[in-house]
């Protein structure tokens, strides 16, 4: 049995964690790089799947990376290549989201956009050409965004008519659970996650086209983990616990996914400009999604 190698960014807390352990305690042919921007509470979480799993502490190991950072994703690229292995997958799971400033939008776009670009680019020549995947997590607030923004949507419209949207109810959360979550940073949030799940397509597209000689069956998807309770979400309402968030993970590693697609947190294909509810019909591509239901 053929060894998967997974890169996971982002694998030291929440959807993360949770899929690095699933992974090292349920799938025997797989080995995780469970990627951290914090080294010291990188290897605590490498330490908390092995003592859980003490058969399988052989299958894990820390990959140190900050996204945001050119240098240290350049240096995590040349870590793993050191190691001789070629990935079966990469997880660009690393992200930020509501607990950020309102003035820290353009850090928030460089974490959650242009962190999965550079991390992409820098590990793809690691990645299977004959079989390897890319996994985008992105999120059911790009769908928000995109809604929001109507006025786009008409053949005439200028930067001003972009409104500011991705409100999350937190109504009935007890006040010392509510983060100031502004207006501001809940439009920047889903902006940043529509902006991956349009780099997925263009990734997707890419690798038909100019890479496709080096990769030619690279399969690319984005997908939404559902609102999942962490320390991104923390305020906003969220009340899934992070094991919930791997079920659409799960099944873009392994599953018969497309390439190009956006899958729903019960993984199943989703529209990108429409959010759907799970357990409603599964999105068809139908040209007009706001015409039917996938919302209860």
């Amino acid at each position: 049995m053929a060894t998967k190698h997974i890169f996971v960014t982002g694998g030291n807390a929440g959807i993360g964690f949770a899929l690095c352990k699933l992974l090292v305690g349920e799938r025997e042919d797989t080995f995780v790089f469970l990627g951290s921007r914090d080294a010291e509470k990188g290897a605590a979480a490498v330490k908390s799947i092995s003592d859980a799993y003490p058969a399988a502490a052989d299958r894990i190991a820390l990959v140190t990376i900050d996204v945001g950072d050119e240098a240290s994703v350049a240096a995590a690229a040349a870590a793993l290549q050191a190691k001789s292995v070629t990935l079966y997958a990469l997880v660009n799971n690393a992200g930020v989201g509501f607990q950020t400033s309102p003035g820290d939008a353009a850090a928030l776009l460089n974490v959650n956009l242009l962190g999965p670009k550079r991390v992409s680019e820098a590990i793809l020549p690691l990645i299977d050409p004959a079989a390897g995947r890319i996994v985008n997590v992105s999120s059911g607030a790009a769908s928000m965004w995109l809604r929001s923004q109507r006025a786009l949507h008409q053949p005439q419209c200028h930067v001003g008519a972009a409104r500011g949207g991705g409100r999350h109810r937190r109504a009935g959360r007890p006040p010392e659970e509510r983060a100031p979550l502004t207006k501001a940073v809940g439009s920047c949030v889903g902006l940043s996650k529509a902006a991956l799940t349009a780099y997925t397509l263009q990734q997707a597209a890419a690798c038909c086209g100019i890479t496709a000689a080096a990769h030619p069956n690279l399969t690319i998807t984005s997908l939404s983990p559902g609102y999942i309770k962490t320390a991104m979400t923390a305020g906003s309402g969220a009340r899934l616990t992070p094991e919930q968030g791997t079920v659409s993970m799960m099944r873009c590693l392994f599953g018969e996914v497309t390439s190009g697609y956006y899958y729903g947190s019960d993984a199943l294909r989703s529209p990108m400009t429409v959010t759907r509810d799970p357990g409603t019909p599964e999105y068809g591509g139908e040209e007009n999604p706001d015409a039917a239901t996938y919302n209860r």
